[in-house]
């Protein structure tokens, strides 16, 4: 990766009546140290199933370990709308995150080019999946990682999403939120408006 690209990693969780998106953002520069750190903090411990549900060490360690983790941002949404298919909330979160996400918001940002990872692809996206990352992202998008690429960031991706979903409602200590880790993050709703 290369100071000219971006690292996003998207996880969807659409088995849930509101299906929830997060993407992990990581600067190319930065992220070969990032998957290093990512990867070394579930070496030594491992990602729980439930954040809410690993004892409150687990969750100190892991918030510990994971503060070594370079990253842009962090953005997790959820879809509140009814009716909603899997493909088309996969695509309005999409355009969304490219709308307000990094590529909006950093100086520089609308030139670099993003290498997208998907930690999972929701149930009739995968034929889809190249084309919505195309059509929202443009001549920005630089292709896929493969899917051994960056495990401990997807690992990080996927634990964060189920942290999200878990903690939405909840204030946890600063060393227990895994939501600390990160300098910048965004949970919120799918806006109406995509």
């Amino acid at each position: 990766m290369t100071d000219q690209r971006m690292l996003w990693l998207l996880h969807s969780n659409t088995e849930r009546p509101q299906p929830q998106f997060t993407m992990l953002v990581v600067d190319g520069a930065d992220a070969l140290r990032a998957e290093s750190a990512a990867a070394a903090a579930f070496e030594r411990t491992g990602a729980p199933r439930s954040w809410l549900g690993a004892s409150s060490a687990v969750r100190r360690r892991l918030v510990g370990e994971c503060r070594t983790v370079p990253t842009v941002e962090l953005i997790h949404l959820a879809d509140e709308k009814p009716g909603h298919a899997s493909a088309q909330s996969f695509q309005l979160s999409l355009a969304q995150i490219a709308e307000e996400g990094p590529l909006a918001s950093r100086s520089g940002a609308g030139s670099q080019q993003v290498v997208m990872a998907l930690t999972t692809v929701p149930p009739g996206v995968p034929p889809t999946a190249a084309e919505a990352v195309r059509a929202v992202l443009g001549r920005r998008f630089a292709g896929f990682a493969g899917p051994t690429q960056w495990p401990g960031l997807r690992t990080l991706t996927a634990l964060t999403n189920v942290v999200c979903q878990e903690t939405a409602t909840l204030d946890l200590a600063d060393d227990e939120d895994l939501l600390s880790i990160y300098d910048q993050y965004s949970v919120g709703a799918l806006s109406t408006d995509f």
